[in-house]
């Protein structure tokens, strides 16, 4: 996909439009091939707001089409959000616009048919943030926060249908015309109830199908619970960095080649060979009346070393199957791989589920974080929204390190390498899918060759053919590898206005030294301590508090600068004169 235009009528935090002056921009379009978009500015310049701006619209437009997700139609504020999308093998432009909440899709319709515009979305919008940032995953928690109450609503269903019928079969013990309609009444009316007003959660039993009147007078069994929809947006904190690392290497499905790329990349970038084992810490008490969590933690039980019965840990020590919590263990091996891809034939569904389990850390937040969260509008940031203990935590990940594959354990593993690795990993597992990349400050923890190789590396092992990249930065190593009409510059105005300027000079390949000059404004490339220290010792010749000699000497215990380097001539120049006038 390609992100073409934006227009924003209305406030959304510091950037602002009126219907005199809307705020727009065109991203512009460059050669075939990667060209991600670079977003550039001092602090408290907008671009953070930019790119939550971006995601909050996706997703909104997710909870406005997703039929199983509640919208309130409550923004303030209109936009048009233009893109190119593949859809049937097409390429199509499409513009979402949004007035007073309501959205509507504008697309050659002769092109495509879509039975629901929901098709005309980016398949996936994955954020990810170095940082705290809280202002652009309080914008994905609002999803996060519907997929659990769906998942929440499921289990209340079951768990009153359970009580309910349970009632129903104590009456019909006493009364032996246990098919009476009497008996089944008040049961009855629930199911119908549900199904009417959450059908898009629940449908009539498959095997009940053919006769739905019938049942529903006498439903003695439970109605079947729908799939439940993902959100298209996933914010991949560092909570989901262990899930990514472990789904991409023990692939041999579907995601074959996908493993095998990012197999390489850790290989050759980290010197990690291998995954031996890694366990997953379960914490699901509170959920075990969910249907859908006792259906994908029955899977995760097969899979592991727990569930064989001449294992020599015993599940009685580490996983309790009727409260599920407690840890499973996992050895990758032949019998790994055989029970892997029998329980999901295709493997994709594994990490859909790792994914939804997830999501449930939900439940945990505060009843204030959660009326906010219930809100289209912005009304402010929600923190701390992984904290806590995670329903569930992939840990003891055993890997093979080095060329003679020492064991040792993924947390050993440097910030930088955790934070390169989780980035590859997740461009890797949606690469085939239209997807929105959104990095804030990717390379904070990175040493100088990543930074400058931060860009080739993602060409190198991932196939971007189908993506759009965002990246929020202020290191010259990414901005210099981006076209230059690629790069938003972000500052204020006057008015205290965002504004994005574009570039006169080429940012591709420019040097350091340009770039930090030009695009954040800094007069002196060095740190200001030393600066100061500096000045003082020139302030003291410049008064003639000290001659140059003297000076020079002073100078000469400082490293290596521009600035530097060009006093220092001046003062050996002046030590020059010196000696030629007194000889």
């Amino acid at each position: 996909m390609r992100l073409k235009a934006l227009e924003l009528v209305g406030k959304f935090k510091s950037i602002v439009g009126t219907n005199d002056r809307p705020f727009f921009y065109k991203f512009l379009q460059t050669k075939k091939g990667f060209n991600p978009l670079c977003l550039v500015g001092l602090n408290g310049s907008g671009k953070s707001n930019f790119i939550e701006l971006i995601a909050d619209i996706f997703n909104y437009a997710d909870r406005f089409y997703n039929q199983q997700f509640l919208s309130r139609n409550e923004l303030n504020y209109n936009f048009s959000l233009t893109y190119n999308i593949e859809c049937e093998g097409l390429e199509v432009d499409v513009c979402l616009r949004c007035r007073e909440g309501y959205l509507f899709l504008d697309y050659d319709e002769k092109q495509v048919s879509v039975s629901n515009p929901h098709e005309l979305l980016p398949r996936n919008i994955i954020a990810y943030s170095s940082g705290q940032n809280q202002g652009l995953s309080s914008v994905f928690a609002k999803n996060q926060f519907q997929y659990f109450d769906l998942i929440r609503r499921q289990g209340v269903f079951f768990r009153e249908y359970t009580a309910k019928r349970n009632v129903a079969l104590e009456r019909a013990s006493v009364d032996s015309d246990a098919e009476s309609e009497e008996m089944w009444t008040e049961l009855s009316q629930y199911v119908k109830g549900k199904l009417e007003s959450w059908g898009n959660l629940f449908e009539v039993p498959r095997f009940a199908r053919n006769d739905e009147e019938y049942y529903l007078q006498i439903p003695d069994e439970p109605l079947e619970a729908k799939e439940l929809n993902l959100p298209i947006g996933l914010f991949t904190d560092h909570s989901l960095n262990n899930l990514i690392f472990v789904y991409l290497m023990v692939c041999q499905g579907i995601n074959k080649e996908k493993s095998e790329s990012f197999k390489k990349f850790v290989k050759k970038e980290t010197k990690i060979y291998g995954v031996s084992s890694f366990e997953i810490d379960l914490r699901l008490s509170e959920y075990r009346d969910f249907e859908k969590v006792g259906s994908i933690v029955d899977r995760l039980f097969e899979l592991s070393i727990d569930s064989q019965k001449n294992s020599e840990e015993t599940t009685s020590l580490k996983f309790n199957s009727e409260t599920l919590n407690g840890r499973l263990t996992f050895h990758i091996n032949d019998d790994f791989y055989d029970s892997f891809s029998r329980l999901y034939l295709d493997e994709s569904y594994f990490f859909e589920h790792l994914i939804s389990l997830h999501h449930l850390v939900a439940k945990r937040w505060s009843h204030d974080e959660k009326r906010v969260l219930k809100l289209d509008q912005h009304e402010r940031n929600v923190p701390n929204l992984s904290g806590g203990l995670m329903p569930i935590r992939f840990t003891n990940i055993k890997i093979k390190y080095g060329v003679n594959e020492i064991e040792s354990t993924y947390d050993r593993v440097s910030d930088g390498e955790h934070q390169l690795i989780q980035i590859i990993g997740s461009l890797l597992v949606f690469s085939s899918e239209q997807t929105l990349f959104i990095l804030d400050e990717p390379e904070s923890h990175f040493n100088p060759e990543w930074r400058t190789e931060f860009l080739d590396l993602i060409e190198k092992y991932v196939d971007t053919s189908k993506m759009e990249l965002l990246i929020s930065t202020h290191s010259p190593f990414l901005l210099s590898a981006c076209e230059s009409n690629r790069v938003l510059c972000f500052k204020k105005n006057d008015n205290h206005e965002v504004e994005i300027d574009s570039l006169e000079l080429q940012t591709y390949g420019a040097a350091f030294d340009a770039l930090l000059t030009s695009v954040f404004d800094m007069d002196v490339l060095i740190s200001q301590k030393p600066l100061n220290e500096i000045r003082r010792r020139l302030k003291d010749y410049d008064e003639g508090i000290t001659d140059a000699a003297a000076t020079l000497k002073e100078l000469e215990k400082f490293g290596e600068s521009f600035e530097l380097n060009y006093r220092i001539n001046k003062l050996k120049q002046e030590l020059q004169k010196q000696g030629e006038r007194n000889s």
